[in-house]
């Protein structure tokens, strides 16, 4: 069964299968592929961590601009959730 087009077709993530095959927004994919990239060879935790950190950029700015948050980025913050405070 073939999917849309928003898939992504180059290689997938066995570590983050989510990223390839259930994120609707490119943009999204394309953030997540960034940080597997960057943060290979340094363990899947210094990964979250620096996408919790873009996460985190984003919702700051959209909030600080007072702009509605795009769909994208409600995505990402999904895909790499903030760490709950105790």
């Amino acid at each position: 069964m073939k999917r849309s087009g928003t898939r992504a077709t180059r290689g997938t993530s066995a570590s983050r299968p989510w990223a390839t095959k259930q994120a609707s927004h490119p943009k999204v994919v394309e953030i997540v592929r960034l940080v597997e990239a960057l943060s290979d060879g340094l363990g899947s935790h210094d990964g979250v961590l620096i996408g919790r950190g873009i996460a985190r950029s984003l919702v700051d700015a959209y909030r600080e601009r007072r702009q509605p948050m795009p769909r994208w980025v409600r995505e990402l913050v999904a895909y790499y959730p903030p760490t709950r405070k105790s």
